[in-house]
């Protein structure tokens, strides 16, 4: 098959990244088809580090550029609150390469610390901070962009990510390089789509029985699926059985304190039935409560809800907020790519909000299918699309992986809900992933940096003190007293440091929305 016309079927995020991808480094045709009718939500996305490799693609170098016309702010971290055991704790995934210099070589390291020290003095919690430094700067939401302390390697550019406004991205990307790259827009709907002989995609009629014939059709018609499940009839693959959370409630709240209340971290903080999450936006916060309907109703999710809102803002306001409700379609079609339509985005799959993996996927996908049709001019066999269909089923399934691994090692046990998260039965090559220390060299695996924070904030010590009491041939730290030493000494010049610098609310206000 040779592309050399692409239509993309519905606008969002994820169709206008496709077309600002495709738009940039082909010179074939490119079409985008969406409704007017569509309302999105709108509360706020968070983005992994990966966003940054779209960015760059798209030559949007400068934050300064892009940022302002999306509310974006910062991203240092994703913290969990009350996920270990339900009492108030709070553990972070910061970003960024694990800090260890002279006297700290290993994760395991911290394990030692906290057996012989106890967990008051080591916590889990403090795992990030030993591990990777720039945790205290997230932990205060504090930003800087001097020239490194050698205590706290931050890099501005390379250990942060962004929460943005999704629905002000696709329109920036709409304005500012699709459209001025050729991309034609239609606002329409497609009432018909027309199939050949063969099961490609013919045309789609639209709106006054206009056709649009295009050599690939590419799906970003979200939960609904309109072209890869509706048309070609491409199975849909469940993850229920495994992710309970198939509700949402969202709500754009206000700032009542911006310096104060302008996180540099998504926080996650568990509920009786699920989690909620804060995303901090330059003008205001995006929230939400995701659930599990099988253990709780509607009626009882929003008033948990609210009651949690009621924390930070008078009732009377919290009243008056505007709940929406989204019904979440968890798991991904048997394939990504069938026949010439390639489904991006929620069409393909969806995990759930935790772990900014919406975002991600559509992202990745859009680049993957840039790279496909870049590869070889426009030459795509049945081997661009098996590769294709192979990284996007991998990519799910990390991801689902992920996400699971935050309930299944949970040891809250105060709700039905909870209970049974611990029991959910994890994929084998997943229960190898959170083994992250090997018990003989202790040393981290190359696999997920994100199970190493993720498992340890949820408790699970690869040392315990049984193991590091018996001679098992684990190398222990020679003066393990000077390490603790060492330890407590930075830490303290580094809180320091952290103290005289920037809130993120004030060095977004000196150099982005300046």
């Amino acid at each position: 098959m040779k592309i050399n016309s692409v239509t993309i079927v519905g606008g969002g995020s994820a169709g206008w990244m496709t077309a600002a991808l495709l738009s940039k480094y082909s010179n074939i045709k490119i079409t985008l088809v969406e409704s007017d009718n569509i309302k999105t939500v709108g509360v706020g996305e968070s983005t992994l580090q990966l966003f940054d490799r779209l960015l760059n693609r798209l030559h949007l170098y400068d934050d300064k550029e892009w940022m302002p016309k999306c509310n974006a702010t910062y991203k240092t971290s994703i913290a969990f609150k009350n996920w270990r055991d339900g009492r108030g704790e709070r553990f972070q995934y910061p970003f960024g390469d694990l800090d260890f210099g002279t006297y700290k070589s290993s994760p395991s390291q911290f394990f030692e610390l906290q057996s012989e020290y106890g967990r008051d003095l080591y916590p889990f919690e403090e795992f990030a901070r030993f591990c990777n430094h720039k945790t205290f700067l997230t932990e205060k939401s504090k930003l800087t962009s001097s020239p490194s302390f050698s205590l706290c390697n931050f890099n501005i550019k390379n250990d942060t990510s962004y929460h943005i406004d999704a629905d002000l991205f696709g329109e920036y990307l709409k304005n500012e390089l699709c459209i001025p790259n050729g991309v034609k827009h239609i606002i329409g709907e497609v009432e018909d789509v027309q199939l050949k002989s063969n099961g490609d995609i013919s045309h789609l009629v639209i709106n006054n029985n206009q056709t649009i014939y295009s050599d690939l059709f590419v799906d970003c018609t979200g939960f609904k699926s309109l072209l890869l499940e509706k048309h070609l009839n491409v199975p849909f693959i469940s993850f229920n059985k495994q992710l309970f959370n198939d509700k949402a409630i969202a709500v754009r709240t206000p700032y009542l304190n911006r310096e104060l209340e302008m996180i540099t971290y998504t926080d996650c903080v568990a509920m009786s039935a699920g989690w909620i999450w804060n995303i901090p936006l330059w003008h205001r916060m995006g929230r939400g409560y995701c659930y599990s309907s099988k253990y709780i109703n509607e009626s009882e999710a929003e008033v948990e809800f609210k009651n949690y809102l009621k924390e930070i803002y008078p009732s009377d306001i919290v009243e008056k907020f505007e709940l929406k409700h989204i019904n979440i379609k968890h798991g991904k079609h048997k394939v990504s790519w069938k026949n010439n339509c390639v489904a991006i985005g929620l069409s393909y799959g969806f995990v759930e909000p935790l772990e900014s993996t919406g975002l991600v996927t559509s992202h990745e996908l859009s680049n993957l299918l840039c790279d496909a049709i870049l590869r070889r001019d426009g030459f795509i066999s049945s081997y661009d699309v098996d590769y294709f269909n192979d990284c996007a089923n991998d990519m799910m399934n990390l991801y689902k992986n992920l996400v699971l691994t935050h309930y299944t090692l949970t040891q809250r046990t105060d709700t039905e809900y909870w209970r049974d998260c611990a029991k959910v039965n994890m994929d084998s090559q997943h229960i190898k992933n959170i083994h992250y220390l090997d018990i003989h060299t202790a040393s981290p695996s190359p696999r997920n940096d994100g199970y190493i924070f993720i498992s340890t904030g949820l408790g699970l010590s690869p040392l315990n003190d049984a193991f590091l009491s018996e001679p098992h041939g684990f190398p222990r730290t020679e003066n393990l007293d000077i390490l603790h030493e060492n330890w407590q000494g930075h830490k303290k010049i580094i809180e320091e440091w952290i103290d005289n610098q920037p809130t993120h609310y004030q060095y977004l206000k000196d150099n982005i929305y300046c």
